[in-house]
């Protein structure tokens, strides 16, 4: 597919390699024209050094298309075609292909998508380059509580998934969503090596949320706080009632272990609660045995079967056909597919070896969940038969109450207003 080169020029990012490539073929064409270069940080092993490239590519040649396609296969890696920002961000072939495609031309350059208010940022936690999605408050609703996102584990899964939530949620308090230890390389985090770290579950993965919250998301929050503030509390101004308390935490499906211990290690951070489509009760306080998680986990690592089940559940088609049959009610959507592509590598496999292998219920949360102070909120999909399981987190606690949207498993990302609603009628 060729038809997105034929407009009159091109703006595009790319990495050191491709540009010394590019430069060196459209030199002897006669057709090189170089208008600047920015020098980008060296990050992580799987990060190159980059420059910016403006390249201008006047009417479609066969060799402007193989270029094009050289420079995406590099290192395995293309930087995105993103106008005018000096934000690069590595993708995927593939994403940098569908980016390409569904690029429309605008004048002499092409717009990569639509504009988002969603940045990635960074931090580090003990040796951890960990990075975090964040969308700023909205006018008025800087001095309000802010939310903390935790994303599922699973192949191609990230930060990413709740990027929708953020997008729908128009009239926000600060949002933030932290790519776990080891998850989140398409945004520039560093990998977890488990031979050189080895991790707690779920501490470890807690731990990390934590230094997020300590460090950028509760004192963000003090800071934009002013005198005008309590002096409304005082006359019963209802909007500024949120700016007192703490945190909102949603976890997301199998990963409500983390947020179990995050809420009861941080009662006075974390005021509310919400699990969407958590295990039932009974999973999340019974423990899977030692020896059934070291086989898991052994055959999950083995370079042979492992590494083949890897690549074959890597495939679009695979994730593709088990999304459709255990997450979406309906039928996956191609953003959806688009999205996973991004973290598909294999330094991106070790935070799911360990999840897939049962680590996170390596022990029962009962203790936790009824020691923890928080009110509970736990949502399911209409669609998931899991639901009648979940009735024992109200039977058994004392602070916790069930409701029902539309959906199936990855509700956040199927129906994201209707996370918002619930958002709402707790305050935030």
């Amino acid at each position: 597919k060729t038809s997105f080169l034929t407009s009159k020029s091109i703006i595009i990012k790319l990495n050191l390699e491709s540009c010394i490539l590019l430069s060196w073929c459209l030199f002897k064409r006669g057709k090189h024209q170089q208008q600047e270069g920015v020098w980008g940080s060296c990050c992580e092993t799987h990060t190159i050094r980059k420059w910016s490239l403006n390249l201008t590519m006047f009417g479609f040649t066969t060799a402007s298309w193989v270029l094009v396609l050289i420079s995406s296969l590099l290192q395995n890696h293309a930087e995105a075609f993103v106008n005018g920002s000096r934000n690069i961000k590595i993708c995927h072939p593939y994403q940098a292909s569908r980016l390409l495609e569904n690029a429309q031309a605008k004048g002499n350059t092409i717009d990569v998508g639509p504009k988002t208010d969603i940045s990635v940022e960074n931090y580090q936690h003990k040796s951890f380059k960990l990075t975090y999605l964040y969308k700023r408050a909205a006018p008025g609703r800087e001095n309000d509580r802010p939310i903390i996102l935790i994303h599922p584990i699973g192949i191609g899964l990230s930060s990413w998934f709740w990027k929708r939530v953020m997008e729908s949620y128009n009239d926000n308090p600060p949002i933030f969503a932290p790519d776990l230890i080891g998850c989140g390389l398409d945004h520039g985090a560093g990998a977890w090596c488990p031979k050189e770290n080895g991790l707690f579950f779920p501490l470890s993965w807690v731990e990390g949320v934590e230094t997020l919250m300590n460090t950028i998301v509760i004192p963000r929050w003090k800071e934009s706080q002013s005198p005008l503030s309590s002096l409304s509390r005082v006359f019963g101004d209802n909007r500024s009632n949120s700016s007192s308390g703490g945190c909102l935490v949603i976890a997301q499906g199998g990963l409500a272990p983390v947020g179990i211990v995050l809420a009861k290690r941080n009662p006075f951070q974390v005021e509310k609660f919400m699990l969407t489509s958590p295990q039932t009760y009974e999973d999340v306080t019974t423990a899977v045995p030692e020896p059934e998680l070291q086989k898991n986990y052994n055959f999950l690592c083995s370079p042979i079967l492992g590494g083949l089940a890897f690549a074959l559940l890597e495939s679009r088609e695979v994730i593709k056909f088990f999304s459709n049959l255990f997450l979406f009610q309906d039928v996956c959507d191609e953003q959806w597919l688009d999205e996973t592509q991004g973290e598909l590598c294999k330094d991106a496999r070790t935070p799911v070896q360990a999840f897939n292998a049962g680590l996170l219920q390596h022990r029962s949360f009962e203790d936790d969940l009824k020691e923890m102070p928080q009110s509970l909120l736990v949502v399911s999909g209409k669609g998931d038969k899991r639901v009648s399981g979940r009735q024992l987190y109200q039977s058994e606690l004392d602070k916790c109450t069930l409701t029902t949207i539309g959906g199936l498993n990855v509700l956040p990302w199927e129906n994201p207003t209707g996370v918002v609603d619930l958002i709402k009628e707790l305050g935030y």
